[in-house]
């Protein structure tokens, strides 16, 4: 080696030490700045969604001390306002440098703890809602009760009579469920779509049927008139809802915090459960900042552990602690899951040359489509917003159908993550409907299938209402305790085998209070 590349070589050799040195420096200086703590708590709820929600304040009301940990951010108490969906900015994506929404993800973003999240599989993406409110934050709050037959064939086993005769009240009393008035969906031209969506199904010979909501309709009559800040008719809804929307935050764990007996500790990731000798539970949990970054590992023990932590979340801490830490699991655990039957579609040319669509819509859903006696195309399907701030002349409609074929969900020990086994088969009838619905739809009133929104108009791999995984009777007992555990319990969607045929959030909630009410009579907490 002559003496130039001998210096060179050296001066490459020094200066990447240095870096690497510095790197290493910095790592540590991190891992010091790590605060590591062990917290006792008798009763910890993972998860701050429906079923974390009805727990918390059945136990608080009860006099039981609970602490719940939510993965995403209080935004309440944070005081950062939700971004609208023609303005994505912090609410808008979980930790992403690009806009997750459905469709026309063309902006960019500082990674940053959002409501929304998506879990990315081979032939399927699931969206879901993280922050104190868990899903409530970001779905479009149709609180619709599932047909009772189909109730009962989904659940056997359970009182049907009881249900739709109590725990269906309660919830809807609970959530702040009301109904939007005629008058005003027939006068307000951000409901076009509604209106135009609905005469459309009827020519087409479908039935429609109004559907009950969260979104608090005496608040947008007077948002409409300018006498309060606009949220639904400011393009707010899958990144959250700055006024109106009676989310979990303001309805069940608001009365839950009002006990004094709840503690919320947002930004705190749990990532592994360990069951101890004398069946107590310890969980390590990371908190992180606004960024991601772990600023502590803090130990939690407890006596009572309950598992809200939605469905894909609840069976990814089951199998990775079933995995790295032998927790026991029963065998059933991850099989009967489903989309619920979601599946997306969308017309376009839908009266073009007579207002369309509508260049304003507000963002709460309030019609749907009601197939669900047809034996042959079984569907619900909600007449859903586009606010694209223009006419497009495109409507949009997600259906909701049966879902006969379920998948599985199984843990892959090299990622750590989990994986799904789902695929066309399993949404075969659920196309065909879409076919026979736009089809129909089509032909009765003009227009053609809306290529552009999905993969040729048809949007299979969109899923909102993952379900099941941990099911009622199957993984757990009657009350959601789960087999071969004394003081673990599962309350969230993961308990529904794959399908309810509505939007499922009002059901999470009833079985719920259905559970917690039976556990709380069992003194499985005292």
């Amino acid at each position: 080696m002559n003496r130039k590349d001998f210096i060179t070589t050296s001066a490459l050799a020094i200066s990447g030490f240095y870096f690497l040195q510095s790197d290493l420096l910095k790592a540590a200086e991190r891992n010091v700045n790590i605060k590591k703590e062990t917290i006792d708590a008798p009763i910890v709820i993972i998860g701050s969604g429906y079923g974390g929600a009805v727990s918390a304040l059945r136990l608080c009301e009860a006099g039981k001390k609970v602490v719940m940990l939510e993965m995403g951010l209080n935004w309440e108490k944070a005081g950062i306002p939700y971004s609208n969906l023609l303005k994505p900015g912090k609410s808008s994506a979980w930790l992403k440098k690009k806009s997750i929404a459905p469709f026309m993800n063309i902006f960019s973003l500082t990674p940053f703890t959002g409501t929304l999240d998506r879990l990315d599989f081979e032939n399927i993406k699931i969206w879901v809602g993280r922050g104190v409110g868990g899903g409530s934050l970001v779905n479009g709050g149709m609180a619709v009760t599932p047909k009772k037959n189909y109730f009962s064939e989904v659940f056997p086993e359970l009182d049907a009579e009881k249900f739709y005769s109590y725990y269906f009240p309660l919830v809807q009393e609970e959530l702040k469920v009301n109904v939007i008035n005629e008058n005003f969906l027939k006068e307000c031209p951000y409901y076009q779509f509604t209106r135009v969506g609905e005469e459309e199904a009827h020519k087409a010979g479908f039935k429609t049927i109004r559907v009950p909501n969260v979104y608090d309709f005496k608040y947008m009559e007077k948002e409409f008139k300018n006498e309060v800040p606009r949220s639904a008719l400011n393009t707010e809804v899958i990144y959250g809802n700055n006024h109106g929307k009676n989310s979990l935050d303001k309805t069940y764990l608001k009365k839950a915090l009002e006990t004094g007996n709840l503690e919320i500790l947002d930004l705190h990731h749990v990532q592994s459960i360990r069951l101890n000798k004398d069946t107590t539970y310890t969980l390590n949990t990371n908190q992180i900042d606004t960024s991601g970054n772990v600023t502590a590992e803090k130990i939690f023990n407890c006596k009572k552990l309950i598992l809200s932590a939605g469905t894909m979340g609840t069976l990814q801490l089951l199998m990775r602690s079933n995995a790295e830490n032998s927790l026991p699991i029963h065998e059933k655990i991850g099989k009967n899951w489903g989309n619920n039957g979601n599946f997306m579609t969308g017309r376009n040319w839908v009266k073009p040359f007579s207002g369309g669509t509508g260049s304003k819509q507000s963002t709460i859903p309030v019609g749907g489509i009601d197939n669900w006696d047809d034996k042959e195309h079984t569907f619900f399907t909600e007449i859903a917003p586009l606010p694209m701030g223009m006419d497009v002349a495109t409507a949009l409609y997600l259906l909701i159908n049966r879902v006969d074929k379920k998948g599985e969900v199984i843990y892959n020990k090299t990622n750590r993550s989990l994986t799904l086994h789902w695929d066309n088969s399993h949404t075969a009838k659920m196309k065909e409907n879409a076919q026979y619905f736009v089809r129909k739809m089509n032909k009765a009133n003009g227009g053609t299938r809306s290529h552009f929104l999905f993969n040729n108009g048809f949007g299979a791999d969109i899923c909102y209402h993952p379900l099941g995984g941990c099911v009622l009777g199957e993984s757990t007992n009657e009350f959601g305790k789960l087999k071969h555990h004394e003081n673990l319990y599962v309350l969230d969607g993961s308990l529904i085998p794959g399908t309810i045929g509505v939007n499922p959030f009002v059901t999470i909630t009833a079985i719920a209070e259905y559970c917690i009410e039976n556990l709380i009579k069992q003194n499985e907490f005292a």
